[in-house]
């Protein structure tokens, strides 16, 4: 004798939910296909975005270093002594500094990431906080509470975050 379970019957079947959100379609237009079929997409002027663009990054010369490295680099830089605890687990203690940092940023718990541009504004100029937004963030948004991945961190080198209107007023006037 043989028992069905009736939660098998679509064990691979695609999910009929679908998730979207349209509150930035304004600012984008779909244009018609082209000769190959592909559609393309085209995006008004940015002064139309609703936030403020920033820009983080780090410097070229940090791609490839290790976690022991990374911190000497930071350390070097504020002029801090690395204790015997840091250099025993420096991936333990730079994930901690990332963490630290990106809680006391005065940002949402996630913001948006656009392309970076030049004309955005570099706020906080230190490599601490260039890393705890980089390592932080995917290719499309930036999340306080995701785990640190510095490999990715040195990868990207460069984004921008648009900051929403709410925050705008609580980030620093000039450069720290």
């Amino acid at each position: 004798m043989k028992e069905y379970c009736g939660l098998l019957h679509n064990m691979s079947a695609p999910p009929k939910s679908v998730v979207k959100y349209e509150g930035l379609s304004g600012l984008a237009s779909l244009g018609s296909p082209g000769g190959s079929g592909v559609t393309g997409v085209s995006f008004k002027n940015n002064k139309y975005l609703f936030g403020k663009p920033v820009r983080f990054e780090v410097a070229k010369e940090w791609k490839g270093l290790s976690h022991l490295e990374l911190l000497q680099q930071l350390h070097r830089q504020s002029q801090l002594d690395i204790s015997e605890d840091a250099k025993a687990d420096p991936e333990k203690h730079l994930t901690t500094l990332i963490n630290q940092c990106a809680n006391a940023l005065p940002l949402p718990e996630g913001c948006a990431v656009i392309a970076w541009h030049t004309s955005h504004e570099v706020i906080w100029s230190d490599p601490l906080t260039a890393l705890a937004i980089l390592s932080k963030c995917t290719q499309e948004i930036w999340l306080r509470s995701k785990s640190p991945s510095l490999i990715s961190a040195l990868q990207l080198r460069t984004v921008s975050l648009l900051i929403p209107p709410n925050f705008v007023s609580q980030l620093p006037k000039t450069q720290c």
